[in-house]
This record gives structure tokens, C-alpha cells and sequence, in this order.
């Protein structure tokens, strides 16, 4: 898994990645990506590196703007 220094990035990367995490059109792609690191999180058991919600939500749209992950788009069922 890619590890994202908050601290590095610009501010327009920053503004970029807020402007991302506000939009509800990208919340079924988060919300899958978000899965799949939770199931990774469980096979590795290394929970306190994600400890916190919010760079959780910050970390997936990073990846999802610079295209580190990539989600079908065929239609799923979320429950």
C-alpha cells in the first residue's frame, strides 16, 4: 500500500483533495475503496496505522485523484 505524507503535499494538492472528499458523486468509489483497505487492514493487522476516519477518507481520494487505484464501474450492491 502506498503511504501518503500529508505534510509534503502542496496546498493546491491539499485544496485538490478537499475539493475531491466534499463531492458525494465520488462517495460510492470511496466507500469501495474504503472496503478493500479494511480488508487489507484485517489480513495484515496493522489497525493503527489507518486510526484515524478522516486521513482514512483523505488517503482514498490521493489515490483515486493521482489513479493509484482504479474501481469497475459496472453497477454494484452496496449493504
Amino acid at each position: 500500500m502506498i503511504d501518503f505524507d500529508f505534510e509534503d503535499l502542496s496546498d493546491a494538492e491539499l485544496h485538490e483533495i478537499l475539493v475531491y472528499s466534499e463531492s458525494e458523486m465520488n462517495l460510492e468509489t470511496r466507500y469501495v475503496v474504503a472496503c478493500q483497505i479494511i480488508a487489507n487492514m484485517i489480513e495484515d493487522l496493522n489497525f493503527e496505522t489507518f486510526s484515524n476516519s478522516e486521513m482514512v477518507d483523505m488517503t482514498i481520494c490521493k489515490m483515486l485523484i493521482d489513479g493509484y487505484v482504479e474501481v469497475e464501474q459496472d453497477k454494484r450492491k452496496l449493504h
